[in-house]
């Protein structure tokens, strides 16, 4: 198994299990704690490819577990902490997890190893010991020594083992990584706080309990574009929010040298005109990935080759809205005319015109002749409604409220200064049949490792990203609703 699958599994079930308090958190909520001043940090080697941290108190989850979730669901989230915990070769024995954790935990993984290793840091009380983490028969806690760990015939991952003097657990598969590890604390000790840059990021979150880093962004596709050339200093972080059985995902752009946009992340408009009209996928200029979710929509291949013609035509400040087998494209009309369309000119056009808005239905039966057979083709009708600025296209009818609605969302996904950017992109996705979770590709693997355990699926998919000159990082949001059992 990929151990960098298996720390975003620990990561994601000791975020579910071990990581929330009873109230969701946000940007601006107030904790005493600030994650990025955690000593923990000046263990953490320059050279990862991705790290979680957290600082969440461990006294007020049993009560939240208690209150939200069955006998049974409380068993199974029981039974995936221990079967991580006996993969990694800990055995907590008579212990209890909440005797020994002292919250403070780092996971981390390397790109540049040559395996997909993982190092896990976390504080333990004074009072407790490796022994008391690792439960062995013969006792080997010793404070500042590398200890290979052993097991006769049972599994374990985590190969070495090291407490520190001030009560710190380093354990790892490798052990150049914890040896890195010691060396990263006694450079920060010469050169704090200069040398701990991942301060400058978490400062941005400082008040967050769960904070996930990442520079690998190869994977998303949003951000993989040629319009962004990732720098050294980016990092895609990610928080994590727990509304009763949802885990909620919010994910960032961040540079350590400069702070992107955080303010206006904090005033991201979640705009929610459409929510009566249920559209399950809105799209906004991603002309280029558009196509891919029209590939599980019940529509024929007329209708699909009008909406390809579309993007390949417009591939700026255009709306693309889908509700089951139902679509509207939106756009300025000075940006394309209907007669450009070369799937309509031969199709019969029928209009009519209330006040200063022009409706059309295009109408086309032909008949073919199949293996010596005259058959009749019916072709689905398109629609199209122009107003003064703005061109509408649908395959049903759309009435005047939800022109309303759509014009509404139209012009705040394009927003009031829509001409200074020349990337400005939103995706909405609604409806589990149809969503894609390749910017979050570790949640196949999981649902297949624990697919007898617990039920994790995405009920909601949504990202913005906008970037202008002369900024060479974009501002990037993304938001993923995971709905627990």
């Amino acid at each position: 198994m990929n151990i960098k699958l298996l720390a975003v599994i620990v990561i994601l079930t000791l975020c579910l299990i071990f990581g929330f308090d009873n109230n969701s958190y946000g940007l601006n909520k107030i904790s005493k704690d600030n994650i990025s001043e955690l000593k923990i940090l000046k263990y953490l080697p320059q050279d990862n490819e991705t790290f979680f941290i957290s600082n969440t108190s461990f006294s007020k989850i049993t009560n939240y577990i208690r209150n939200n979730y069955q006998t049974k669901e409380r068993e199974k989230l029981v039974l995936i902490k221990n079967s991580i915990l006996a993969y990694l070769g800990i055995d907590l024995g008579t212990n209890k997890l909440e005797d020994i954790y002292n919250n403070e935990l780092v996971i981390s993984t390397f790109d540049n190893k040559d395996k997909d290793d993982v190092l896990i840091i976390f504080k333990i009380k004074e009072n407790k010991d490796i022994d008391d983490v690792l439960n062995l028969s013969n006792k080997i806690d010793q404070t500042d020594q590398l200890i290979k760990i052993f097991r006769e015939k049972r599994l374990n991952y985590l190969k070495y083992i090291y407490r520190t003097n001030d009560n710190y657990i380093l354990t790892s598969s490798n052990k150049n990584l914890i040896l890195d590890a010691l060396q990263s604390a006694n450079i920060s000790k010469k050169f704090e706080p200069k040398y701990n840059f991942y301060k400058e990021v978490l400062n941005n979150f400082k008040n967050e309990h769960n904070v996930l880093l990442s520079k690998n962004i190869k994977t998303n596709e949003l951000l993989n574009n040629e319009n962004y050339l990732q720098s050294k200093e980016d990092y895609l972080v990610t928080l994590f929010d727990l509304k009763e059985k949802n885990i909620i995902l919010k994910s960032y752009l961040e540079n350590y040298k400069k702070s992107l946009h955080t303010m206006y992340y904090e005033k991201i408009d979640k705009d929610k005109t459409l929510d009566d009209e249920n559209y399950q996928i809105s799209i906004y200029n991603d002309s280029i990935n558009s196509n891919k979710y029209l590939e599980n929509i019940e529509i024929n291949s007329f209708e699909k080759a009008i909406l390809n013609e579309f993007n390949e035509k417009l591939k700026n400040n255009l709306l693309l809205l889908i509700s089951e087998n139902n679509w509207v494209m939106i756009f300025d009309k000075s940006d394309l005319s209907l007669e450009d369309i070369k799937l309509l000119t031969d199709f019969n056009r029928n209009k009519l015109k209330n006040n200063n808005t022009i409706y059309t239905l295009y109408s086309k039966n032909i008949l073919k002749k199949e293996e010596d057979i005259i058959k009749e083709f019916n072709y689905k009708k398109i629609f199209s409604v122009e107003s003064d600025n703005l061109t509408f296209i649908s395959n049903s009818l759309i009435n005047d409220k939800e022109i309303i609605l759509i014009t509404k969302k139209f012009f705040n996904s394009r927003g009031n200064s829509h001409a200074n950017y020349f990337l400005n992109k939103e995706i909405n996705l609604k409806n589990l049949y149809f969503i894609q979770p390749k910017n979050i590709s570790f949640l196949a693997n999981y649902k297949y490792f624990f697919k007898n355990v617990i039920d994790l699926s995405i009920t909601e998919f949504k990202a913005i990203i906008k970037q202008s000159i002369p900024e060479k990082t974009p501002i990037y949001y993304a938001e993923t609703n995971l709905k627990i059992f």
